[in-house]
């Protein structure tokens, strides 16, 4: 077997851990794909994955050659993909996620535009607040706000993103506007269910940073029930500032201590190291930007 198919065959395995599952992606039979590794293993004279009945591991030495091996495949798909990009419509499906608010907020507004400038692309957009692996569950990229965590992904930053305080006329009338962000803890607070310590609010204001644990009578891993409720009155949010534009806009909230904030994070597309970045991943993610810059704008 010739080189690249035992690097190939290695590479597939190292992923899925798995023999069969490695043959069923790369279209050979599992004895076939069993063969490359056991020569490549032989041409080097290392072990470079740990067999048992129940699962396949790297050793030791499959770590350090595997990331390699990726590289270089990932090199020779993105030489094959640039070439047969040229030239070509954008076409295919492309699967993207996102979290709800960010998805419904940020993406739904534009897809109309990028898919009437590509009818030979179809979209599969999944909203969902829970964590997708792009690559176990085989996305071409998600849009994802706040900090990374999944080393293996491409990051590429679109915009700023940052969470302010907010209520509406009625709530502020009743109980009035707070002056120190101290003055949160006394207040109905409602509670994005997001990261290890959602009550505890992390503000800052230039260099001076506070932090309180807030409570109040809802709490919820969706940006837009949240605002919803922060309209109607029920009590102060911390919320990204791209989700209440247009409530602010049409007066329906109000900022609560203007000068405060969360600390700035980030809107970041990211997809897959492990493989090429197709035309309509890059083409995507450039029209994703240009808008978000343009809002920002």
């Amino acid at each position: 077997m010739d080189r690249l198919g035992e690097l190939s065959a290695f590479v597939e395995v190292a992923r899925r851990q798995s023999f069969a599952q490695a043959a069923q992606q790369l279209g050979r039979h599992p004895s076939a794909v069993s063969r490359a590794v056991a020569a490549l293993e032989g041409r080097l004279g290392v072990r470079l994955l740990q067999r048992t009945t129940r699962r396949v591991a790297l050793s030791a030495a499959g770590r350090d050659y595997f990331k390699r091996c990726e590289a270089l495949l990932a090199e020779f798909e993105g030489a094959d993909a640039e070439v047969r990009d040229l030239g070509a419509s954008l076409r295919g499906t492309l699967r993207v996620s996102a979290a709800t608010g960010s998805g419904q907020t940020l993406l739904a507004p534009i897809l109309a535009e990028f898919l009437i400038a590509h009818p030979l692309l179809s979209l599969d957009l999944q909203l969902t607040n829970r964590y997708v692996d792009l690559i176990e569950e085989g996305y071409d990229l998600a849009l994802r706000v706040g900090a990374l965590t999944d080393s293996r992904l491409v990051v590429r930053r679109l915009a700023p993103s940052r969470r302010i305080l907010l209520a509406s006329p009625a709530y502020l009338e009743r109980h009035g506007s707070p002056r120190q962000p101290r003055q949160l803890e006394e207040h109905a607070c409602l509670v994005l269910d997001i990261g290890a310590q959602p009550r505890r609010w992390e503000l800052e204001s230039g260099r001076t940073r506070a932090a309180h644990e807030v409570r109040g009578p809802m709490h919820s891993n969706n940006t837009l029930a949240l605002l919803s409720a922060c309209c109607g009155g029920l009590g102060i949010a911390l919320l990204p500032e791209f989700v209440a534009e247009a409530a602010l806009a049409a007066g329906t909230l109000r900022r609560v201590l203007p000068a405060w904030g969360s600390p700035e994070q980030a809107i970041f597309a990211v997809y897959p190291t492990a493989r090429f970045i197709p035309a309509k991943v890059r083409a995507f993610v450039e029209f994703v930007a240009t808008r978000l810059r343009g809002a920002a704008r």
